[in-house]
């Protein structure tokens, strides 16, 4: 059995999907599995081959970059001598899985993993999104051997939104369960609200500053915004924060170790995402995981856990909300999420139901 993981970026780009990828590669390679992962972000700083942690890493250029990832000819001309028996292609929001479905060999069975969250970032990007699916929906669904969900609301929008999509299966996503456990949870003072992700408009980190900014003027208690990651809106967004005369109660930081990222969950007193374009947000269960009282959309991906009340949920993006949210949290006490919520899995479980859907379709070609 040979797989070939199809993939826009890989590590040591991170994000949801590159972690997920890097996982089911890097455990298969345990395994004696041989796989080979494609990606289309080579640039300068990065090798066109190479093994990352025992993976085989092919990177390809992108003639357009995000949000399309159209690769160079040679990906395609790579992929049709390609000798995997699956290819595993992951994000329906990029032109990728397009692509593998028309240049596979017929012999090679497709496993789709959407990470589908059913909008597009802008209302340009979500207008040729629309006409996306309908291609995504004739074309790449029907000859999907298994579409995996990796939550509860991804399954419901799927069904919804892709009248051909069939061979549908449900498998939450994995979390590293056993390091978040020993984490401590010691909340600093001043306050720290905690936000961690991309610097991109639709994660709505403007509307985090506005509403701390709001909070900061009630005067009730001190606080300070922590900031982790990087993007195309980090100077707006500095630029915003000055505006709203509370650059000197946040930091920004960005390209932290694993180790300082725990740190970070540790020490805030809240952590929250108001992004509702998430299939499955894995910053919020880590958040959660290490007893973090966490705000998020109280729809979409999320809503789930205002549900079960692990989390305090807002129903818009009102500044006076979100800031009386924030407030909130911090004189809550809210119940820990644990595993057997059927909402996310070890590391472990997860790798063992991707490897048997693995067999699952090699026996049945």
């Amino acid at each position: 059995m040979r797989i070939l993981e199809i993939v826009p970026r890989y590590f040591p780009n991170m994000g949801g999907v590159e972690i997920i990828v890097q996982k089911i590669s890097e455990s298969l390679v345990t395994r004696g599995i041989p796989v080979i992962v494609y990606s289309v972000d080579l640039n300068n700083k990065l090798l066109r081959q190479q093994k990352v942690n025992g993976v085989f890493v092919k990177r390809f250029k992108p003639l357009i970059g995000d949000p399309l990832f159209f690769p160079e000819l040679k990906f395609f001309i790579a992929l049709k001598k390609e000798n995997a028996d699956i290819i595993h292609v992951h994000n329906i929001h990029i032109l990728l899985p397009l692509f593998a479905t028309l240049f596979r060999k017929k012999k090679q069975k497709l496993l789709l993993q959407p990470h589908y969250h059913r909008f597009g970032q802008t209302s340009l990007r979500h207008f040729l999104f629309k006409l996306y699916k309908y291609m995504l929906n004739i074309m790449v669904f029907p000859r999907a051997d298994i579409v995996i969900a990796n939550s509860s609301y991804e399954r419901r929008i799927l069904r919804e939104d892709f009248s051909k999509c069939r061979n549908l299966v449900s498998i939450p996503e994995g979390i590293d369960v056993d390091e978040l456990k020993v984490v401590k949870h010691c909340p600093d003072e001043p306050k720290r609200i905690l936000y961690v992700g991309a610097l991109k408009r639709y994660k709505n980190v403007d509307k985090i500053l506005k509403s701390f900014a709001k909070l900061v003027k009630m005067g009730n208690e001190r606080f300070k915004l922590v900031i982790v990651g990087d993007g195309s809106e980090h100077a707006n967004l500095l630029n915003l924060a000055r505006r709203l005369s509370v650059g000197n109660f946040i930091e920004w930081k960005h390209g932290l170790t694993r180790q300082q990222l725990l740190c970070e969950y540790a020490k805030a007193s809240v952590f929250i995402l108001l992004s509702s374009l998430e299939s499955f947000s894995r910053v919020v269960y880590e958040a959660l995981l290490i007893g973090v009282p966490t705000i998020v959309l109280n729809f979409g991906a999320t809503e789930q856990l205002v549900k079960a009340g692990f989390a305090e949920g807002v129903n818009s993006l009102n500044q006076g909300e979100v800031a009386n949210a924030l407030l909130e949290s911090t004189r809550k006490t809210y119940p820990r999420i644990s595993e057997g919520s059927n909402t996310f899995l070890n590391w472990k479980e997860y790798s063992n139901k991707i490897v048997s859907i693995y067999h699952g379709l090699v026996e049945t070609q």
